[in-house]
């Protein structure tokens, strides 16, 4: 009995300590950045309405399906990267870190070419 109950602790040691296989769909963290980063410029604009045209909603769709023809990726690809993501809250914290940091260096660069 004693030495099950090694056995089991050991074997649930091992379970504990194996590291999640990351899915072959998701995209590699700076691709994410980039498309993550793409996808807020698209917001703002909509957000913005310096899309305001009588075909709004073409316009809103184009828009971000724009961003994936950029990215060379589907709309699945992307909704199934940012469920998996949902799922892994320390990582999707980490990529916007790095999405809000590009958009920064993005509006500091465009307030420099102003001046």
């Amino acid at each position: 009995m004693k030495y099950f109950v090694i056995g089991a602790f050991i074997v649930t040691l091992f379970s504990c300590a194996a590291e999640e296989q990351k899915p072959d769909y998701l995209l590699a963290e700076d691709k994410l950045v980039d498309v993550f980063t793409d996808f807020q410029i698209a917001e703002a604009i909509v957000r913005l309405g310096y899309h305001r045209t009588k075909d709004s909603m073409f316009y809103n769709d184009s828009l971000y399906n724009a961003v994936f023809r950029k990215h060379n990726i589907s709309e699945a690809i992307f909704d199934s990267n940012f469920t998996y993501l949902t799922d892994h809250p320390k990582e999707l914290e980490r990529i916007f870190e790095n999405v809000i940091d590009t958009l920064s260096s993005k509006s500091a660069k465009l307030l420099e070419a102003k001046k």
